[in-house]
């Protein structure tokens, strides 16, 4: 009795709006794909962004195939007049947003002091930071009117730091500290903001490192699949939860290591296998 009271509390808590206008950056491969062949199959209208037009015409097409309208349009979110166009397009074909999910991103694995100049760690900043950013700013009109979401991949790095990692943990602590305080602005509205922080997935992103001078050895057991990851964004985003953390050790992780940040970072730079 007590579970299913529980399975009872969990589904009263369900927010998704039937026929949703869903907007999803870096929507060609790994998360951001799989969350647009998850949505399409409650046949909700979507637009894909992404810097690939072939990889986006065949995510297109599956959506279509599983009961959703969806179109594409081809984004580099570094570029604010592409974002800006993204949000645009959207509206003239929906008239609407509801959810905006800001997925793209880029990384690097290096020592800080090996960066033979701040470039890469611009690029980062730019498609990570910046382009959620810039995405917002156009799209927040629109989710304010719809009392719609934002659903904002952030990472274990941006809430606690790891080796190699630099300037890709110093875009997701700024993509975080941005939401944290975005919401602050928008509580008297509702609007939710939905920031997700997963551990190591396994996607395709390790294989477009901007710099790749210390790669980590093959951690494919330690990495949880991008199904799992998926299925525990769309939960969170259903009940437009405010943040979380998984698996359970991540989650341990981030409140242990306030009390015990030696032992916690010890742990966290043997798991990085470098």
């Amino acid at each position: 009795m007590g579970n299913q009271q529980q399975i009872l509390k969990l589904t009263k808590t369900k927010q998704f709006k039937p026929n949703s206008v869903i907007v999803i950056t870096g929507a060609s491969s790994g998360i951001g794909r799989e969350l647009a062949l998850q949505y399409a199959t409650r046949g909700v209208k979507m637009m894909l962004g992404a810097r690939s037009e072939e990889e986006l015409k065949e995510v297109c097409t599956l959506c279509e195939q599983l009961g959703s309208k969806a179109h594409y349009k081809i984004t580099d979110v570094s570029k604010e007049e592409d974002c800006k166009q993204l949000i645009e397009e959207t509206v003239k074909i929906f008239n609407r947003i509801d959810i905006l999910v800001l997925n793209a991103g880029v990384n690097a694995h290096s020592f800080f002091e090996e960066f033979k100049d701040l470039t890469v760690f611009k690029k980062i900043m730019d498609v990570n930071f910046y382009g959620y950013v810039y995405c917002t700013k156009y799209a927040l009109p629109y989710i304010r009117k719809s009392s719609g979401q934002f659903v904002v991949m952030s990472s274990i790095s941006g809430e606690i730091g790891l080796p190699y990692r630099v300037p890709y943990c110093s875009s997701k602590f700024a993509v975080t500290g941005f939401f944290e305080a975005l919401r602050t602005e928008l509580e008297d509205f509702n609007v939710a903001i939905t920031i997700v922080c997963p551990p190591s997935v396994r996607t395709p992103m390790r294989d477009h490192d901007l710099l790749k001078k210390h790669s980590p050895k093959d951690e494919s057991e330690d990495r949880i699949t991008i199904q799992e990851c998926v299925s525990m964004i769309l939960d969170a985003a259903d009940r437009r939860a405010r943040k979380i953390f998984f698996p359970f050790k991540a989650y341990l992780s981030v409140y242990v290591r306030p009390i015990f940040p030696d032992f916690v970072d010890k742990r966290l730079k043997q798991k990085a296998k470098l």
